[in-house]
Protein backbone atom coordinates (compact mmCIF):
# COMPACT_ATOMS: atom_id res chain seq x y z
CA UNK A 1 0.00 0.00 0.00
CA UNK A 2 1.64 2.98 -0.77
CA UNK A 3 -1.26 5.94 0.60
CA UNK A 4 0.26 8.55 2.22
CA UNK A 5 -1.56 10.14 5.13
CA UNK A 6 -0.57 14.32 3.89
CA UNK A 7 -2.39 13.62 0.25
CA UNK A 8 1.08 13.91 -1.52
CA UNK A 9 2.38 11.76 -4.47
CA UNK A 10 4.64 9.11 -3.36
CA UNK A 11 7.84 8.75 -5.53
CA UNK A 12 9.18 5.06 -6.22
CA UNK A 13 12.01 4.23 -8.38
CA UNK A 14 10.94 0.62 -10.12
CA UNK A 15 12.87 -1.54 -12.49
CA UNK A 16 14.07 -4.71 -13.73
CA UNK A 17 15.69 -6.86 -10.46
CA UNK A 18 18.43 -9.08 -12.30
CA UNK A 19 21.78 -7.92 -11.69
CA UNK A 20 22.63 -8.55 -15.74
CA UNK A 21 19.51 -5.76 -15.99
CA UNK A 22 21.10 -3.25 -13.80
CA UNK A 23 21.68 -0.19 -15.11
CA UNK A 24 19.56 -1.05 -18.40
CA UNK A 25 16.09 0.38 -17.63
CA UNK A 26 14.20 2.07 -14.97
CA UNK A 27 11.11 3.87 -13.97
CA UNK A 28 10.09 6.94 -11.94
CA UNK A 29 6.48 6.36 -10.50
CA UNK A 30 4.64 8.97 -8.98
CA UNK A 31 1.65 7.08 -6.88
CA UNK A 32 -1.25 8.67 -5.33
CA UNK A 33 -2.53 5.56 -3.20
CA UNK A 34 -2.74 2.48 -6.01
CA UNK A 35 -2.98 5.02 -8.63
CA UNK A 36 -0.10 5.62 -11.19
CA UNK A 37 -0.04 9.21 -11.63
CA UNK A 38 3.15 9.64 -13.18
CA UNK A 39 5.47 7.22 -15.15
CA UNK A 40 9.15 8.54 -16.64
CA UNK A 41 11.18 5.78 -18.33
CA UNK A 42 14.78 6.39 -18.24
CA UNK A 43 16.90 4.04 -20.66
CA UNK A 44 20.35 3.41 -19.17
CA UNK A 45 23.21 1.60 -20.99
CA UNK A 46 25.03 -1.67 -20.07
CA UNK A 47 28.39 -0.30 -19.93
CA UNK A 48 30.94 -3.23 -18.98
CA UNK A 49 34.25 -1.52 -20.42
CA UNK A 50 34.64 -3.30 -23.48
CA UNK A 51 36.72 -0.56 -24.93
CA UNK A 52 39.17 -0.46 -22.23
CA UNK A 53 39.41 -4.15 -22.23
CA UNK A 54 39.96 -4.61 -26.47
CA UNK A 55 42.95 -1.56 -26.57
CA UNK A 56 45.08 -4.42 -25.18
CA UNK A 57 43.91 -7.17 -26.78
CA UNK A 58 43.99 -8.99 -30.50
CA UNK A 59 41.37 -9.03 -33.18
CA UNK A 60 40.81 -13.02 -31.97
CA UNK A 61 41.07 -12.46 -27.69
CA UNK A 62 38.60 -9.42 -28.33
CA UNK A 63 35.70 -11.44 -29.99
CA UNK A 64 34.11 -13.01 -27.22
CA UNK A 65 34.28 -10.18 -25.25
CA UNK A 66 31.11 -9.18 -27.72
CA UNK A 67 29.13 -11.93 -26.89
CA UNK A 68 28.36 -10.07 -23.63
CA UNK A 69 27.11 -7.03 -25.24
CA UNK A 70 23.57 -8.11 -25.39
CA UNK A 71 23.12 -12.17 -24.47
CA UNK A 72 19.94 -12.47 -27.05
CA UNK A 73 21.88 -11.30 -30.26
CA UNK A 74 25.68 -12.16 -29.41
CA UNK A 75 26.23 -13.97 -32.92
CA UNK A 76 24.96 -10.67 -34.46
CA UNK A 77 27.51 -8.75 -31.99
CA UNK A 78 30.10 -10.76 -33.06
CA UNK A 79 29.96 -10.59 -36.87
CA UNK A 80 29.36 -6.84 -37.25
CA UNK A 81 32.55 -6.65 -34.81
CA UNK A 82 34.58 -9.04 -37.60
CA UNK A 83 32.89 -6.94 -40.15
CA UNK A 84 34.30 -3.66 -38.95
CA UNK A 85 37.57 -5.45 -38.07
CA UNK A 86 38.06 -6.67 -41.51
CA UNK A 87 37.46 -3.54 -42.87
CA UNK A 88 39.64 -1.58 -40.91
CA UNK A 89 41.99 -3.96 -41.68
CA UNK A 90 41.46 -3.42 -45.25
Amino acid sequence: MTSRLDGELMEVSMGPQHPSTHGVFRMNVALEGEIVRKLKPVFGYLHRNHEKIGENATYLSSMPYTDRLDYFCSMTNNWAYALSVEKLAG
